[in-house]
This record gives structure tokens, sequence and C-alpha cells, in this order.
């Protein structure tokens, strides 16, 4: 066992390498915050709605930090518990990040990584400071490539400790040498980056915003949220997710869509457990959302995003629908698991039988627009319409048997209304699709027709021709007419043969 080293280069997998999206460095700080705030509010350190993040971005110092007042940590646990990989006390139960891998996720955005925490009742405060420029060296040196991560570890960072009043509680992280041409100092793109993951309540201006969260607590869901502010210059933000009631599907021909109602979904788990709540929105579905932060419907863990606005794509058997879709599936199955880098789940059971109930509710959305569609072009619609009412009477007549003189009349009302689908122009793919599915049950039921008896007993025997079906009408009218005693045994003994034909 003495000679098993875990190599330098992890710690490139689980740092440089782990993210491909450089505004992660907040989403994982800010689980960290908001995990370590509920501990605090547990334990009633600070009062419900009295949680503060602030995320503050100094481009003219090359400075980000990252703030909360959360419960901290305590003196003794701190360099354990920062500088540890992969050995959070954390569970995927009660903890958004729980893996003891993200708070290292900044070193390849930085210069320089610094923790700084103090823990109520204890009169000192301790800081780390990680050398992420020295890291960076050791890991690109080839000639030292069989040192171990923990010796690397150890060769980069200084641990002390500072005086602090007793009933201060903080954590912060503060990334120095950040490069000033970065995307990390946008103040439009981390706002717009936070609002669509963090854990935040929906925008006062969403009118919809109250209604959701009323109906899901109704349902048995209370929404996590927490008070997040980015802070650029004089200029402070409160973040909120950022659904609005109206919002463009055509830039070009600014054509605007609106929220019509909210529907609110549970999705039923194993036994009596539920596995996610949700919220879709109603609208015309005018066609794909321009806006990429409304788009989508979006899955959360602990109120914070997995993956993005793409991720149920996949659920969809035209993927592009996802895109005419907005709403946001709350999963509250303790076996439905993030993975690390928190752009999709663990691929367990639990996850796939989600999965499947998702499918079924991206196929209701897709029947929707599909249906909104048809409906916008008003010929086709109309011709739907007529296309209802002939294919239930063409139906209630195989059913309940039909005459001769009858039989022609429902045929030329079938033909009509294929004549009619025909003429009716079609103007993109989803209209086709209707067109196309209505005219097929038409030619059915032409077929039907025709085979169709006056007696309804011989029209549910679909193995037979239409030609056998004329003769067998024939017989049992012969039958049927004479006078005998056991006529409907007879005929129910021929019918009978020739079902089991």
């Amino acid at each position: 066992m003495s000679n098993i080293i875990i190599g330098k280069h992890t710690l490139e997998s689980l740092t440089y390498g782990m993210y491909s999206d450089t505004y992660v460095v907040f989403r994982e700080y800010i689980q960290n915050s908001v995990d370590s705030i509920d501990e605090a509010i547990r334990t009633g350190i600070i009062p419900v709605g009295g949680d503060q993040i602030i995320v503050r971005l100094v481009p003219t110092e090359n400075q980000i930090i990252i703030s909360d007042n959360g419960l901290g940590i305590p003196s003794r646990d701190v360099e354990k518990t920062l500088i540890s990989i992969g050995n959070s006390k954390k569970t995927s139960e009660s903890s958004r990040g729980f893996r003891g891998i993200g708070r290292l996720a900044a070193l390849s955005y930085c210069q320089q990584l610094t923790f700084t925490t103090s823990f109520q009742g204890e009169s000192l405060a301790t800081r780390i400071v990680i050398d992420a420029s020295k890291l960076s060296d050791v890991l690109a040196d080839d000639s030292k490539s069989d040192v171990a991560a923990v010796d690397v570890l150890e060769s980069v960072y200084t641990i002390s400790n500072f005086s602090e009043r007793n009933d201060a509680h903080y954590f912060s992280v503060q990334l120095d040498g950040v490069d000033e041409n970065s995307r990390l100092f946008s103040c439009a793109d981390v706002e717009n980056y936070l609002a669509q993951n963090a854990p935040v309540p929906y925008n006062p201006n969403f009118i919809w915003g109250k209604e959701i969260t009323k109906r899901l607590r109704k349902e048995g869901l209370e929404i996590s949220i927490y008070n997040i502010c980015l802070e650029y210059g004089t200029k402070t933000i409160r973040i909120c997710k950022p659904y609005r009631d109206k919002f463009i599907v055509d830039k070009s021909k600014n054509i605007a869509d609106v929220i019509q109602d909210i529907k609110i979904i549970k999705i039923p788990g194993e036994g009596k457990n539920t596995a996610a709540f949700g919220w879709l929105a109603k609208t015309n579905y005018l066609g794909s959302i321009y806006d990429k932060a409304l788009k989508g419907i979006r899955l959360r863990k602990g109120n914070i995003l997995v993956g993005d606005y793409q991720t149920l794509n996949g659920a969809f058997k035209d993927a592009r629908f996802n895109g005419w879709s907005i709403g946001e599936i709350f999963i509250v199955d303790k076996c439905v698991i993030p993975n690390a880098r928190r752009d999709n789940f663990e691929k367990n059971s639990a996850f796939f039988s989600l999965h499947e109930k998702l499918m079924t509710i991206a196929a209701g959305i897709t029947k929707e627009i599909r249906i909104a569609s048809v409906k916008r072009n008003t010929i086709l619609s109309s011709v739907m319409e007529q296309h209802q009412v002939i294919v239930q009477q063409a139906n209630t007549a195989i059913q309940e048997g039909v005459s001769d003189s009858k039989k022609g009349l429902i045929l030329k009302k079938l033909k009509e209304t294929q004549i009619a689908l025909n003429k009716a122009a079609v103007k993109d793919d989803t209209e086709q699709y209707y067109h196309d599915i209505a005219f097929a049950e038409l030619d059915m039921l032409i077929g039907k027709v025709k085979g169709a008896t006056k007696y309804k007993a011989l029209n549910t025997i679909d193995n037979l021709t239409i030609a056998e079906k004329k003769i067998l009408e024939k017989v049992i009218h012969v039958i049927d007419s004479l006078d005998i005693s056991d006529a409907d045994t007879v005929i129910e003994a021929i019918l009978n043969t020739f079902s089991s034909k």
C-alpha cells in the first residue's frame, strides 16, 4: 500500500479540467454558501430571511469576492475541510455541494485563491491562501511527474489566524489576479448566469411568480430561496429568476407571446413518495423562444439549476419543442443525484424512472404545440373540425351497424373531407404532421365503412374480407327473416365460427 501514489495530475483533473464553463465558479461557491446558511437558520444563528450572499466584481483590482453570513467553519476544521479533496461530510440528501471538489474550482481562473471564515462563539477567524500560479507551475513541470497530490497541495497554501468578534459568522472566497479580460467581470453576463442558476426568488414583475409559489406550496413544495446580490462598483443588483409574462419568439418580425396560465405537475416516485414537482407555462406556442434565459423546461435540485436550457431536449421526440416551452421541474427524490459537474444527473434507476415520466410530460407539450399550430391555420383548422365530426359518425355507424344507403352517404363525406384536406395549404412541418395523420385516419375509415354491414356483431370481426362480410350479411339476413325459434342461436354460432377463423 505504501507504494501507491495519488499523482499531482489528479489535481489538474479536479481543478483545471473539471469544468468547461467559466461561470461555474459562482455556482460552486453559492451552493456551499446556501448549505452553510441552511445550517445557520436550523441552529438559530440567523432568522429565516436574514441570509445574505454577496458576489462582488472588482475589475479595477482584478478581484472577485463571494461571501455569505452562514454558519462558517470552526477553526479546528478549516484546514481539513477546505484543503481535502472529495472528503466532504455533507450528503446529497441534505446538501447541494457534497463531494468536496467545487471549492477548488476557481484555481484555474486566478493567481491566488483565499478562503476566510469565522465561526460564532470563537474569538478568531481563519484564513487559507492558495498560490494558484505556483500550483499551475508545479502541475506543468514534467520533471516532477511522480509527486503526490497531497505534497503539491501542502507546497502551495498557507494558513493563519487573526482576532475576530465572538459573534461573527461568515465565509468568503476571494479570487485575486483574475484576468482583466475574463468573462468573469462582465456584470451583465454574471447577472444572467446567477439569475438562471442560483436559488433565488422570481422577479417581482413576473405576475405568475407568486401564483407558482402559492400553488406549489399547496401541493407540498416550499421553494428554497436566498438573498443574493451582485455588486459592481456602486451598483448593487438583487438577483431574481429571469421569467417574465411576455417574451419574443421571432425577433426579426417582432412577434411576442405571453404566459396565459400555469400548470402545476406532481411526478410520483417509488411507493407513495414524490419524485418531483414543477410548473409549466401555458402559452400560444407561437414558436421557439428567443431568449435563452427563458426557454426550455429546467431541472433543479435544491432550487439550483442542473444542466441548462437544453438538458431536457432528449425527453422530447422533437428536441426543438423544448425550446418552445417554459417551466421548471424541482426534483425532491433523494436518489436522483446531480453528477460531479452538475451538468446532468447520475445515471441510476431513480433517474431513468424520472426521465421516463418526463418524456410523457414532453409528449403532452408536443401535442399542445401541434394543436395550437393547426388552430392558427384557419382553413386547416376548419377542415380538421369537419374531420372530427365525420370520423365520429363513421365510427358510430361501424359500431352500431349501417344500411347501404347510409353507408354511401358516410363514404361520400369521408372522401370529401380527404379532398378538403389536400386543398388546405400547410405552412410548416407541425401542420403537415397533423394533416398526414388525419388523411391516414380517413383512408383507414373508408376501408372499414366499405366492409361494414347492418349487423353490429359482424362489423366487429376484423379478419374477414369485404366480400366475406357481404356474403355473411346476406346469410344472416335470410336466417333472420325466417320464422325459426332458434335463429339467434344459429346466427351466433356462425359469427363465432368466423370470428375464430
